[in-house]
């Protein structure tokens, strides 16, 4: 078995408990010996009311050991969301794809499918704005006259497309199978996509069990700043924070979820700690990285800002996602 360097924070640094983030180098440097597969996933979606359907398209990572033919194998799915300026592509294809083959060389992690999805409605045809600025027209709330909608649209137009057409634990498309299979999908999101992470949180909760929001906190669905950087984050109260948070729980209180959030130290971690610890201290949540007894655990990494480092983080979280 490979050694890994841990970048362990002391008891009281983060949230006066221990938390660990474990780096995997190889992830970078290694050679990948079982080598998995990425398909484009093509899909229409008229879920924002405009009267406009857009023609929208994700990347399907399939790990090495999956196989179409076996139906008798099914797979766990973990959604990313990437930040602002990026595009799904730039993570299913050329040398970054290498770095979700070496996540489950080692065979430490149980192999899953990861879709590579995007709020932008079409991130190459306004490659310009959005590489400028992140200012290109999307879904998820940064668009004037586009309510943020994306979430409707990853239930009922990206889950039901992707996991009907491979090896899922889904074999009903409709809301009530999506549903039923909760526990076998995970939503991640850096930066940008972790703001969009917690509203998934508290949206669509019933249809998701595994929520890893990266490197980005909770704007209790505010007013977002046009273009994305032109002006500050909005702040929510500690009230609204766990209004926010609480909502889906007490709507569906039979319903178990985990919460794997982070942060890099350099840069967002004094701040997004901050909303971590409020959230731990509520009664509704129990902090710890066992989720047959807990329901959220934050891990500090010292890396800077930068979605390229998202492999690294899913090194922790498939530890931990879809073991109960």
């Amino acid at each position: 078995m490979k050694e890994y360097r841990k970048v362990i924070t002391l008891p009281g640094e983060v949230l006066d408990y221990e938390t660990v983030f474990e780096e995997n180098p190889y992830l970078r440097t290694g050679v990948p010996e079982k080598m998995g597969s990425v398909e484009r996933f093509d899909y229409d979606t008229a879920v924002y009311e405009n009267g406009i359907t857009y023609h929208k398209t994700a990347y399907v990572y399939l790990p090495y050991c999956y196989d179409g033919n076996d139906r008798n194998r099914k797979y766990n799915v973990l959604y990313f969301q990437h930040g602002n300026t990026c595009e799904p592509a730039m993570f299913a294809i050329g040398g970054n794809k290498y770095m979700f083959d070496m996540l489950f060389d080692s065979g430490e992690l149980d192999p899953c499918i990861i879709v590579f999805i995007t709020y932008y409605m079409d991130p190459m045809r306004d490659a310009d704005v959005r590489i400028q600025t992140g200012g290109a027209e999307a879904g998820d709330g940064w668009t004037p006259g586009i309510p943020p909608y994306f979430y409707k649209e990853i239930v009922q137009d990206i889950v039901p497309g992707v996991e009907m057409k491979y090896n899922t634990y889904l074999t009903d498309p409709t809301p009530e199978g999506v549903r039923a299979s909760r526990d076998h999908r995970a939503f991640a999101g850096y930066s940008r996509g972790a703001a969009w992470t917690w509203r998934m949180f508290h949206y669509d909760f019933e249809y998701f069990r595994w929520f890893c929001p990266t490197s980005g906190g909770i704007s209790c669905d505010k007013p977002l700043p046009m273009p994305p950087g032109s002006g500050p984050f909005p702040t929510c109260t500690d009230e609204e924070i766990l209004d926010y948070l609480t909502a889906p729980i007490k709507a569906h209180p039979d319903l178990p979820f985990f919460i794997y959030a982070a942060s890099g130290g350099m840069t967002d971690g004094p701040w997004m700690r901050e909303q971590i610890k409020l959230i731990t201290e509520h009664p509704a949540f129990s902090y710890g990285p066992d989720p047959a007894k807990n329901n959220i655990y934050y891990s500090l990494s010292d890396y800077y800002h930068t979605d390229y480092l998202v492999p690294y983080y899913f090194w922790n979280y498939l530890k931990i996602l879809f073991k109960v």
